[in-house]
């Protein structure tokens, strides 16, 4: 397995609406344990494929988060099928290092989407893993977490980061 290269919000890749997979194999399988051995070294809760430049409908996530036990799964072309409530709540991102704010997200939701095996799965979350799922799915979405916010509010976050991106080019 591999600690794969995050991309940063500045890369293309993360605006693009990703593409459905059309055949699990041992390549996405691979692709997938990569992903949770990134999301792990980062350390995050999820990791969504186009974060590392592809393009794919496809997230690892960190559905132990809340118990503080690893409980790492892949969702290949997930849907969101059901959101219910709403909820202001403070969110990062692994493609935005550092940077923090609050986003409204619905409280419960229903995923449906495909397992490494290519079997139907579903997963009913509530709370700070529903918020998970709805970021990870945003990425897939090309979209990031500060596009919610007011955009004042997001230009200051934008400058933060390009400032701590030169300072660690430098």
């Amino acid at each position: 397995m591999a600690v794969l290269s995050i991309k940063n919000w500045m890369d293309p890749v993360l605006r693009k609406k990703c593409l459905p997979i059309k055949n699990i194999d041992g390549e996405l399988m691979t692709l997938a344990e990569n992903m949770i051995e990134t999301t792990l070294a980062a350390p995050g809760v999820g990791l969504a494929a186009n974060q590392i430049g592809l393009p794919w409908r496809m997230f690892v996530i960190n559905i132990g988060v809340e118990t503080d036990k690893e409980d790492l799964i892949s969702i290949i072309n997930p849907e969101i099928t059901a959101m219910e409530g709403s909820e202001l709540g403070e969110e990062g991102c692994l493609s935005i290092p550092d940077v923090v704010a609050e986003v409204n997200r619905a409280t419960q939701i229903e995923v449906k989407g495909c397992d490494l095996d290519g079997n139907e799965i579903r997963y009913e979350a509530e709370g700070y893993l529903a918020r998970a799922f709805q970021h990870e799915m945003d990425h897939l979405n090309g979209s990031l977490f500060w596009d919610s916010i007011g955009k004042m509010k997001r230009d200051i976050l934008k400058r933060k980061f390009k400032k701590k991106f030169k300072e660690q080019d430098a």
